[in-house]
């Protein structure tokens, strides 16, 4: 089968700056693929390019196996997008907005089963403006998915969402993967994109800076020190331990092997700290995170 989507040596300025540089990626149908980075790495950019939203400068977009300019008409019937903003019209109700947009399609869901499953129903005679803003992120995603679409881009899904919207937001996610639709997100959370993603792609300044399974990613386990003022511990354990590598957050220090950290390692960052008389803190080994990773590319460049 073809790629959901390709995306092959995309190129994109704004007034003379190119915010992305000659990006390439693929996404395996029916997976779900996160595109990380901080704010102004060029993921926003890269994934209008796809949505058809902006046209690149140069590179080149296929999506199931369609170019994206050339069959713009048939990518619309197959494909759902949701934007952060949402771009809903604020003065129709809930219903009245979900119900135009089935319209628009084929074979769509039906409208009141998916507001079902995204708790809309007692919201459905609520005018959009008077919604709050978990209910909007809501029915902009019912909107997205209400054309049964074969791939779906969710920009920031969860932004606004409270705790158990968040969860129901994830099973549906998952559930979209489990019956075959392709799901490209945008995240700003670290635990959401591991929790969800079968593949990452994180960007920096308009270029990759890793890409794969989120699992190959990652890399085995680390040591934590964690307690006040555990970050400021590094300049001190350096010393006495060399060979390893550190990486300090307020009341967090990470301790690096270089290879999967095991036991021993465990007992000499043990040893070290009964050498400095330091008690203050816990130790653990555990595996390393999405966030571990991330923080690692993007304060390494």
């Amino acid at each position: 089968m073809p790629h959901a989507l390709e995306v092959d040596r995309l190129v994109m300025s704004y007034a003379g700056r190119r915010v992305v540089d000659h990006v390439s990626f693929a996404v395996a149908p029916g997976t779900v693929a996160a595109i990380l980075g901080p704010n102004g790495a060029g993921k926003t950019t890269t994934v209008e390019c796809c949505e058809g939203l902006r046209a690149p400068d140069s590179g080149t977009i296929r999506l199931l196996g369609l170019d994206r300019q050339s069959d713009d008409a048939e990518l619309r019937r197959r494909v759902g997008v949701m934007l952060q903003d949402g771009g809903l019209p604020q003065s129709p109700t809930a219903s009245a907005v979900l119900t135009h947009v089935s319209r628009l399609h084929e074979r769509p869901r039906d409208v009141g089963e998916l507001m079902d499953i995204l708790g809309l129903t007692p919201h459905g005679r609520t005018r959009v403006r008077h919604m709050s803003g978990g209910q909007r992120q809501r029915l902009a995603l019912a909107c997205a998915l209400v054309g049964n679409p074969e791939l779906v881009f969710l920009d920031e899904p969860s932004a606004g969402l409270d705790p158990a919207s968040r969860r129901d937001m994830h099973e549906l996610i998952r559930d979209l993967a489990s019956h075959g639709t392709t799901v490209v997100l945008t995240t700003h959370l670290m635990t959401e994109a591991e929790a969800l993603a079968d593949q990452v792609v994180v960007l920096r300044s308009g270029t990759i800076l890793a890409d794969g399974p989120a699992a190959s990613l990652l890399g085995g386990r680390s040591m934590w020190l964690e307690g006040p003022g555990a970050g400021s511990l590094e300049e001190r354990l350096a010393a006495e331990l060399p060979g390893f590598t550190y990486r300090a957050q307020p009341d967090q220090l990470e301790v690096r092997t270089g290879t999967d950290a095991t036991p021993a390692d465990l007992a000499l960052l043990a040893h070290a700290l009964t050498r400095l008389d330091i008690d203050s803190v816990s130790v653990s080994l555990r595996p390393r995170s999405l966030e571990d990773l991330y923080f690692d590319l993007v304060e390494a460049r």
